[in-house]
């Protein structure tokens, strides 16, 4: 089996050569990588990945924290991981959460022992206090706001975005709105109905639904708003997925759309899309890109970054 001389021996470089073009060193020639990968493909090379670690003190792996690996809104960003990582010939270890603590130190222990080169945290409960003690083992990306500049993150700020959906609904003509949000006491969640607070005159508490994650939960959001007397003319979902359930039901009840409520979804999911859902399109696939860039770029001695991108309004026919 051909080694690390024999390609270096093949392509006429040096051994330093190829060992960069093996670990996606930026410093090589266009000319010379091309030729060390032509010497792999003909020489039939194989790599030891048990003695790249050791060769270079690196995995090519990085975990990548998420609460719920089967909901489309973490879809989108794991989809740009995903193809960020190809490029860098890196591989993803996708660890599920549930928001649970422990499940999140135990993803943040494989960073601690060596097992993965980076952490890449989508969601998470876990206080930035917390997550900056495992930073010593290597470099840390959130998707949220509010991380100090040990870590770097790449979101959308809520607060400028919700803002944003609620000047929609507000120059389509709605005054009376209500927001239905997910977990209650996020810093997603709290930054949304601050939002509201501040920027809908008419706002009121009990137009705040919470805990509504899933299709199912839209669903069953149904009978809670069909049982109010006095209901808000529209609906500002934080999640495209529970706007969907919600929208879904009261077709299926006869109630119009949006004649009788305009519903406004949040995320930019295709699936939103395929139903004509009106929404806030997030660029989730663009941070969860980005996500990985900054921490290789991290990993090679680059300094954490925050980034913040913006929304845009996605028109459809439940606005």
């Amino acid at each position: 089996m051909a080694n690390i001389r024999d390609i270096a021996k093949y392509a006429d470089v040096s051994v330093t050569t190829v060992s960069r073009v093996l670990n996606e060193h930026p410093y090589v020639s266009k000319e010379k990588r091309e030729r060390v990968r032509r010497a792999m493909a003909e020489l039939g090379y194989l790599r030891n990945q048990q003695a790249l670690t050791l060769s270079t003190g690196r995995t090519q792996r990085f975990v990548v924290v998420l609460p719920y690996l089967d909901h489309p809104y973490y879809g989108l960003f794991v989809n740009g991981l995903a193809k960020a990582a190809l490029q860098r010939d890196y591989r993803l270890v996708m660890w599920q959460t549930e928001y649970q603590l422990d499940q999140e130190r135990q993803a943040l222990d494989l960073l601690k022992h060596r097992e993965v080169d980076g952490a890449i945290l989508l969601s998470h409960t876990m206080s930035f206090d917390e997550m900056e003690t495992y930073r010593q083992f290597g470099p840390i990306a959130v998707a949220t706001v509010g991380a100090p500049q040990t870590i770097s993150s790449v979101h959308v700020d809520h607060y400028t975005a919700f803002v944003a959906g609620l000047r929609v609904l507000a120059q389509a003509g709605y005054a009376e709105i209500g927001i239905v949000l997910s977990r209650q006491d996020s810093p997603s969640s709290i930054a949304r109905q601050q939002a509201y607070f501040d920027e809908v005159e008419l706002a009121r508490e009990r137009w705040v639904w919470t805990g509504y994650l899933t299709s199912e939960d839209g669903i069953g959001l149904a009978d809670a708003f069909l049982r109010q007397q006095e209901r808000p003319r529209a609906l500002f979902f934080s999640s495209d997925y529970v706007a969907l359930g919600f929208l879904g039901e009261l077709r299926r009840r006869g109630v119009s759309i949006p004649d009788e409520v305009a519903i406004l979804g949040f995320d930019g999911h295709p699936i939103g899309q395929a139903f004509g859902l009106s929404t806030m399109h997030s660029p989730n696939e663009d941070i969860g890109r980005t996500l990985f860039d900054v921490t290789f770029d991290e990993m090679n001695g680059a300094a954490s970054v925050t980034n913040s991108l913006t929304v845009t309004y996605l028109p459809g026919t439940t606005l």
